[in-house]
């Protein structure tokens, strides 16, 4: 007997977040490529080196871990989709913490609150999302 391996459709809004994830990433190890580079032109000596390298260091991986999520969510990968409801429920509550207890403008609060909100309203309201994950 033949199976037939049939594609499961990728909603619209996961593709637009997964090219945007991936934007995201190559320009974050674009900047971290700069950052190796300057590095090393500005002489820098000691703890300050250190310090820049870790901050590299640690941006690389956070770097490479988006474009893992960004790979996940466009092959429709279960573990993607409850990753980025994860990370974007985090992103809302640090949103709301730099609202009430930091000294951030109206607007970037606002657009820090709005963009997760409507992400994971995306992915938990919508029956395709979901269906196109077997969540």
């Amino acid at each position: 007997m033949q199976t037939v391996n049939r594609e499961r459709p990728r909603p619209l809004g996961i593709t637009i977040i997964s090219i945007i994830l991936g934007i995201s990433a190559v320009l974050g190890l674009i900047a971290i490529i700069v950052g190796l580079v300057g590095l090393g032109a500005a002489h820098l000596g000691g703890a300050l080196a250190i310090v820049a390298i870790v901050a590299l260091i640690i941006a690389a991986v956070f770097a490479l871990l988006e474009l893992l999520l960004a790979w996940g969510l466009w092959t429709l990968k279960p573990w993607a989709f409850w990753a980025t409801a994860v990370i974007e429920a985090i992103r809302l509550l640090d949103a709301l913490y730099a609202l009430f207890f930091q000294h951030v403008a109206i607007g970037t609060a606002i657009l820090g609150l709005i963009i997760p909100l409507i992400i994971l309203i995306y992915l938990f309201a919508d029956r395709n999302v979901r269906a196109a994950f077997h969540t």
